[in-house]
């Protein structure tokens, strides 16, 4: 039985452009279940006010998290940022997969946008 609502990587990509329309189906964050493990995908940062300068001179557009399960003042633990979404969709903070196989695996679990 397939948990994810994404079927192709497409599907993805229509609903986070960098802008929150929630008529047009565009999303800033994306709350996610893979391998029994949360986590979230941001567009901007959760917890800073100021944008995130990379260490190639780059602003950070998006973030992929971590659900806290230990308890603490943040509920995320920030695992990257990244410049771009094909930045993200190569990153391998998760699990050391490509985060484009995992954000369209049959497995992985959508618990929530916003």
């Amino acid at each position: 039985m397939r948990k994810n609502e994404y079927s192709s990587l497409e599907e993805f990509l229509s609903q986070y452009i960098g802008v929150w329309a929630p008529s047009d189906d565009h999303w800033l964050g994306l709350d996610f279940s893979y391998n029994r493990v949360e986590y979230r995908f941001q567009t901007g940062s959760m917890y800073e006010t100021k944008d995130t300068v990379l260490p190639d001179g780059r602003i950070a557009t998006y973030g992929l998290y971590r659900k806290n399960d230990e308890s603490g003042a943040r509920d995320y633990i920030l695992l990257g940022e990244f410049a771009t979404m094909d930045d993200v969709l190569d990153s391998t903070c998760i699990e050391g997969k490509p985060f484009a196989e995992i954000i369209i695996d049959a497995d992985t679990e959508l618990l929530g946008q916003d």
